[in-house]
């Protein structure tokens, strides 16, 4: 029987998938072996998903007959799959390719989002904690490295680091030396070379080799101080530390702590007996923090000029000194958003007189601002410096009642049913963005929340009235045509009120 080696290759378009399989097949008759390569272009998703199958035999050419090589790979028979993209990795083991058996697994960590996950109204990403869990599982050996990130730190396509990553396993029969003669002098040549050594380095290096090792369900923060009045899961109180951080960046430490007390009551309206109950009090942390830290014009300024923001656009376009780095911010804030930044009783008398607004041309203008330049920079810092007066403003008043009218019904939910509190808890998951999407999921929430929250909180809750919630959300969630969601509360027999 001749000893062959097969490898498939999952690339999305423009990533130099059909360049790894022409390097994988150089080195091969650099080494006189026989080799076989072919290619099945796929038109999807993120620019197309295309595979290669390769199949290496140890049999030099000199020698007896020619092998027949496959032409394509067959379910459970691959030695080798590497993977630029988590979610091909996913569809790979889904169509069989992987043995665990038989078949070393290399992925990269990294995502290029569908456009069902990026269209999708909730949060439509696919998990990858189980997609790498799974991967332990159904492969002998698994590499889980982020090679996008290596090719972007060495200025690279992510083909190169693939490549690097295929001979750290020393799978293939010949040594480093080899596979580093494919790269050219040139300088694209250099920097795939410095990817291939970076990725090679990392995956033979214990710090960052993922082989057959377990993931980490959360992170935890080592150094954490958090007083709570009752003893929480370290992911509660993880949750609750990155809530903290959120808030604190966005307004100060004392809008962090008031984040904190609010949790605080919370808890403190749980049976800790009830091991069901944490996952809910994190749920609701979480959708705390974001409905908290809600996007205004300050918050989008604050952004923009941030330090972290300029470096990695500069990363991005491989910036260099001497260069000069032209940004443009397209702003385009409408009366609602300039309403919501005014002192609360101003913003209520333009609330009710918006028309006087038609007497300001600029008002729905678009701007064009570079915020690496003097006057954009100065022009975004004093955007961003109106959030020492948001707490005054007109919109955080109108979102703290809601918040408190929210939290209110989540104490006495969490009394009265575990179950209707796990909905509740996710309700303000549709306040999000801002502009048409921000009242799109205002109308949602108000609509949801006087059909079946408010003339029910007070009583006892029934398992069908916690289902109808839950469905409700999901609807909400899921469709974008807001009659969908209006006959589901029809249906269920609840008048409609019109949103305040």
């Amino acid at each position: 029987m001749l000893d062959k080696t097969s490898i498939l290759i999952t690339a999305l378009g423009g990533e130099g998938g059909g360049t790894l399989m022409n390097w994988i097949l150089e080195c091969a008759r650099k080494k006189n072996l026989y080799v076989q390569g072919t290619s099945v272009p796929g038109v999807a998703q993120r620019t197309g998903s295309t595979s290669y199958y390769i199949e290496i035999c140890s049999t030099s050419f000199e020698f007896g007959k020619e092998p027949v090589l496959s032409m394509y790979p067959v379910a459970g028979m691959v030695d080798i799959v590497i993977s630029s993209e988590l979610l091909e990795t996913a569809r790979v083991m889904e169509r069989g390719f992987v043995n665990p058996e038989r078949t070393t697994l290399i992925s990269s960590e990294s995502r290029a989002l569908t456009n069902t996950e990026k269209s999708h109204l909730y949060d439509g990403r696919f998990d990858s904690k189980n997609i790498i869990e799974t991967g332990f599982k159904m492969a002998k050996k698994s590499i889980f490295i982020d090679l996008q990130d290596i090719a972007e730190e060495n200025f690279t396509i992510i083909s190169s680091p693939m490549f690097g990553a295929i001979a750290a396993t020393k799978l293939l029969p010949w040594n480093k030396e080899v596979f580093e003669t494919v790269f050219s002098e040139d300088e694209y040549g250099k920097k795939s070379l410095a990817g291939f050594r970076s990725a090679f380095n990392k995956v033979n290096n214990k710090e960052y080799n993922l082989i057959n090792q377990k993931i980490n369900n959360t992170e935890i923060d080592k150094n954490n101080t958090l007083k709570l009045d009752i003893q929480v899961p370290d992911s509660l109180k993880n949750t609750i530390n990155l809530g903290m951080s959120r808030c604190e960046e966005y307004q100060n430490s004392s809008y962090a702590e008031t984040f904190l007390n609010r949790v605080n009551n919370l808890i403190s309206h749980i049976d800790p007996k009830e091991e069901n109950v944490f996952p809910i009090i994190e749920t609701a942390a979480k959708r705390l923090c974001l409905w908290m830290a809600y996007e205004d014009i300050p918050r989008v300024a604050q952004l923009k000029i941030s330090k972290t923001r300029i470096a990695r656009i500069k990363k991005e376009v491989n910036f260099k000194e001497g260069q000069v780095l032209v940004i443009k911010d397209y702003f385009k804030p409408g009366v609602d958003e300039i309403i919501a930044i005014m002192p609360n009783k101003l913003g209520k008398w333009f609330s009710r007189n918006k028309k006087i607004f038609k007497l300001f041309p600029f008002v729905g203008k678009g701007m064009k601002i570079n915020p690496v330049s003097i006057t954009g920079h100065l022009l975004l810092k004093l955007l961003s410096s109106f959030r020492y007066i948001r707490l005054i403003s007109y919109r955080y008043n109108e979102e703290v009642k809601e918040i408190n009218t929210w939290l209110e019904a989540m104490k006495l939910s969490l009394n009265s049913s575990l179950k209707y509190a796990d909905a509740l808890s996710d309700l303000p998951h549709l306040l999000k963005g801002y502009g048409d999407t921000l009242m799109r999921g205002k109308e949602k929430y108000s609509k949801i929340y006087n059909a079946l929250v408010r003339p029910i909180i007070s009583r006892n809750i029934s398992d069908i009235e916690a289902n109808n919630l839950k469905e409700a959300i999901s609807i909400a969630m899921n469709s974008s045509d807001i009659s969908e969601l209006d006959g589901f509360l029809l249906e269920k027999g609840s008048q409609i009120p019109a949103i305040n």
